[in-house]
C-alpha cells in the first residue's frame, strides 16, 4: 500500500513539475550592435531590449553582436526598470557577460563576466556592471539572460564605451629600466657589504 501512495506521489509531483515547465518558454533576440565612433578611436554603443505582459514567466537570452580590431578596453553598465502600478513591470536579470567568439563555428573562445552592482531580484530594479581590458581582435557579443517576471513585461538597457587601450610611452619604459637598473645595484652592492 505504502509503494502505491508513493508511486502515486510521485507522479503528480512530476506532472505538476511537467505541467509548469510547460508554459514557460525561452525568448529572446539576437540582434548587431550599432557602434558609434566617439572620435578618439573607440566607440559608443546603446543596446536594450522590452518584453510584454505575453512574456511573464517566460527565461530570455538577448546576444547583441559586434566586431573589434586589436587593443581595446570595454566598460558597460546594465539596468533594469522596476514599475509597479496597475501592472507590475520587472525583471530579474541573472547574467551580464561579453563573449568572445567563432562566428563561423559559433564556438566560444573566451567569456568575461559581468557583476552584480545593485542586488535587485524579484520586485526590484536591477543593476549590473562590466569591464574588460586588452581585448584582442574578433568576434563578440553581450549575453544578457534573465527572467520576464513582472504581469506587465519589463526592460532593460545598457551603455557601452570602447576605448583604445592606452600604449606605454617610450619615457615610461625607459623610467622601468632605470628603476629596475637602480634595484639591482642596490641589491648587489648589499651583497658586497655583507661578504
Amino acid at each position: 500500500m505504502k509503494i502505491k501512495q508513493l508511486l502515486l506521489a510521485s507522479m503528480i509531483a512530476g506532472a505538476t513539475l511537467f505541467g509548469s515547465a510547460a508554459h514557460a518558454a525561452e525568448v529572446g533576440k539576437t540582434v548587431s550592435i550599432n557602434l558609434e565612433a566617439d572620435g578618439t578611436g573607440g566607440y559608443n554603443g546603446y543596446f536594450g531590449n522590452a518584453y510584454a505582459s505575453a512574456d511573464q514567466n517566460n527565461t530570455f537570452i538577448d546576444k547583441f553582436l559586434f566586431v573589434l580590431g586589436n587593443g581595446f578596453d570595454s566598460t558597460s553598465t546594465l539596468t533594469s526598470s522596476y514599475l509597479k502600478s496597475s501592472t507590475v513591470k520587472d525583471l530579474v536579470i541573472t547574467s551580464f557577460d561579453l563573449v568572445k567568439y567563432d562566428p563561423t563555428t559559433n564556438a566560444i573562445l573566451s567569456t568575461y563576466a559581468g557583476s552584480n552592482s545593485l542586488g535587485g531580484g524579484l520586485n526590484a530594479k536591477d543593476g549590473w556592471d562590466f569591464s574588460a581590458t586588452g581585448l584582442t581582435a574578433g568576434a563578440y557579443y553581450f549575453q544578457v539572460g534573465g527572467l520576464v517576471n513582472g504581469n506587465g513585461g519589463g526592460s532593460y538597457g545598457t551603455s557601452l564605451s570602447i576605448a583604445v587601450t592606452p600604449v606605454p610611452e617610450p619615457e615610461t619604459y625607459g623610467m622601468m629600466i632605470a628603476g629596475l637598473g637602480l634595484l639591482g645595484f642596490i641589491a648587489r652592492r648589499k651583497q658586497s657589504k655583507q661578504a
